[in-house]
């Protein structure tokens, strides 16, 4: 039961491995040999075992809970636009490119494997 994020303390630590992990598959998904990168990550997590992946909230409506001590995977979130403060609108560059002001922000989704729940005790 190998989780790749069990050593990571910070976020940014966390970001930084999913990054890494990413960086492969986004070839094979410009390749069209993968549909996203979360597809590979998850096939990446079950080599380990970790077969079927949950948010906390996603385990605790079917009655899981989380074992003490376990850390959970990341996977990519939905991208956010995040705004520019001191640009509101699109520009036009010196080389004549437009420069979008608004950029893709990728949160980190935390999830759960079925290796980390235990049935809820009633």
């Amino acid at each position: 039961m190998n989780n790749l994020f069990d050593s990571a303390k910070t976020i940014q630590e966390k970001r930084e491995i999913l990054k890494s992990l990413s960086k492969p598959l986004q070839l094979l998904v410009k390749s069209e040999a993968l549909d996203s990168v979360n597809e590979g990550l998850k096939a990446i997590y079950k080599e380990s075992g970790h077969s079927e992946l949950k948010t906390l909230n996603q385990w605790n409506k079917e009655g899981k809970r989380i074992r003490k001590g376990e850390h959970a995977l990341c996977l990519w979130g939905k991208p956010k636009q995040k705004e520019d403060s001191e640009n509101t609108h699109n520009d036009t560059t010196e080389n004549g490119t437009e420069e979008n002001d608004s950029l893709n922000f990728f949160p980190i989704c935390f999830v759960f494997s079925n290796l980390q729940v235990y049935e809820k005790e009633e």
